[in-house]
């Protein structure tokens, strides 16, 4: 049995994705090298949604690996954040920041 911390992830901040039961780890592959630049990309992707209201129970960035040591981000989530950043995603795609000068060039 593992200790988890508060985000759900194993003492010492080793995602569960880096999990030795979960797929075979070959000898002289460097996963962690993988896992400490995914879990600097998944940091900055939870910030940002923090910034932009998800909250971390509902949405998250998860640092992990695959079996040949290349890291990579995941989000996991309840529907509820699902949702939010669908929101969240359609007020980017619909933001046109080159229509923003040209109406506040008019004024």
């Amino acid at each position: 049995m593992r200790a988890l911390n508060e985000h759900g992830e194993t003492a010492g901040g080793w995602g569960q994705e880096l999990d030795p039961e979960a797929w075979l780890w070959l000898a002289g592959v460097d996963y962690v090298s993988g896992w400490r630049a995914a879990r600097i990309a998944a940091t900055d992707v939870n910030a940002l949604l923090a910034q932009c209201g998800v909250e971390r129970a509902q949405l998250r960035a998860v640092a992990a690996t695959d079996e040949q040591g290349r890291g990579f981000v995941k989000l996991v989530g309840l529907p509820q954040g699902w949702l939010r950043l669908e929101e969240l995603l359609q007020i980017a795609a619909t933001y046109h920041p080159e229509n923003q000068r040209k109406l506040t060039d008019r004024h």
